[in-house]
């Protein structure tokens, strides 16, 4: 079995999972989603001797993150399954990051200016949302909270918060979903952005919105 992950929600990164041999490409900076996704991609596969119609399963990161390159991961993600008929997944960050965790759980995630993206887990209730780093000081004592990254953990330092890093999990994630046959209609796959948008923000500034 052939399988493909896309997610450009930070960055870009593309996983190959040709029967559990794994190929990829990472570029933690990588900004132009839409000029260079499609090419990295043909070189992944090149590189493996793979074609594009021998991809059985496309799993797809759906936010929060990047506006334009969620945007664009689910489209190509859309586009190639149509064109092969591979079945599509989707994951959101949250849950390759918090996969395989218990208990009572923030999981944090690089938002905007002082936000922060948040899965909190108490046992088994979840809630996703955006909020600020004052508010994650308010929530967070009975928790135990998990950075995504270094770069998240030192920041969370320097605001008086603990955290531990906590693994990305993607492949375990998509393999659990394969597994389960958890498939997603190509018209039900949308972008999770816990927030608007900064043009809508900045559009609801100039109307008085709040």
């Amino acid at each position: 079995m052939k399988n493909l992950i896309i997610d450009c929600s930070a960055g870009m990164t593309l996983i190959l999972d040709n029967e559990n041999d794994i190929h990829s490409f990472i570029d933690v900076d990588e900004k132009k989603h839409t000029d260079e996704l499609l090419l990295k991609l043909d070189t992944l596969l090149n590189e493996n001797n793979i074609k594009i119609g021998e991809i059985d399963n496309i799993c797809v990161f759906t936010g929060p993150g990047s506006f334009t390159g969620v945007r664009v991961a689910i489209s190509v993600a859309k586009g190639l399954a149509i064109g092969t008929g591979a079945k599509v997944f989707t994951c959101s960050n949250f849950d390759a990051f918090s996969y395989g965790l218990s208990g009572k759980v923030i999981i944090v995630l690089e938002g905007f200016s002082n936000n922060v993206y948040i899965r909190k887990i108490d046992e088994n209730n979840v809630q996703d949302s955006c909020i600020t780093i004052q508010e994650l000081k308010e929530i967070c004592a009975e928790y135990e909270v998990c950075a995504t990254t270094e770069k998240m953990q030192n920041m969370l330092k320097n605001n008086e918060i603990n955290a531990k890093i906590v693994k990305f999990d993607v492949i375990s994630c998509f393999n659990e979903k394969i597994t389960k046959g958890e498939t997603t209609d190509l018209n039900k796959i949308a972008p999770i952005y816990l927030r608007a948008s900064q043009a809508e923000i900045e559009r609801n500034k100039k109307l008085g919105i709040k």
